[in-house]
């Protein structure tokens, strides 16, 4: 299950570790993982706002609470791409093609974390309506049974 309320910070953290790296003059190629993980988070971000990140029962209500934090990492995220792309394009590694390389990278990455998530949330939701259905045709068995076996003693009761 994600965390929506700790998204904003996780955005920030990972983009504040790519940029110091970057402004250190680190090589590209040791910063590409955060830039998936950045990726992997904004999969979660977009998840959140579809509401897919909860249980059927969960998408009946949400709080003021978590529109607000969904929205906050839409915008941190948002101002670390920003920031991030001018980085890319003015930074001390600066090369040509370098953020057309990164973006390639983290829409990869993107893809293939948001499959994870809705193979995940499918499955998730399956369980759930399969548990409801076998817990339903129980409970009517079984309120079955009770009114026919109920009939059975008035049945017997009035001879």
């Amino acid at each position: 299950m994600i965390e929506v309320l700790a998204l904003a910070g996780m955005v920030t953290k990972v983009a504040g570790g790519i940029s110091s790296a970057i402004k250190a003059g680190k090589d590209i190629n040791e910063i590409m993982p955060a830039f998936g993980k950045l990726a992997e988070i904004e999969t979660q971000i977009t998840l959140c706002e579809s509401g897919k990140h909860k249980g059927p029962l969960g998408r009946l209500g949400s709080s003021e609470q978590e529109a607000f934090a969904i929205a906050s990492a839409r915008i941190a995220q948002q101002k670390a791409w920003s920031e991030l792309r001018s980085l890319c394009r003015s930074g001390p590694n600066a090369e040509v093609g370098l953020w057309d390389m990164v973006v390639a990278e983290t829409a990869k990455a993107r893809k293939r974390k948001k499959l994870a998530l809705e193979a995940e949330a499918e499955k998730r939701d399956k369980i759930f309506w399969f548990i409801s259905v076998a817990f339903f045709a129980t409970l009517f068995a079984i309120a079955t049974g009770g009114l026919i076996w109920g009939a059975a003693i008035l049945a017997n009761s009035q001879r």
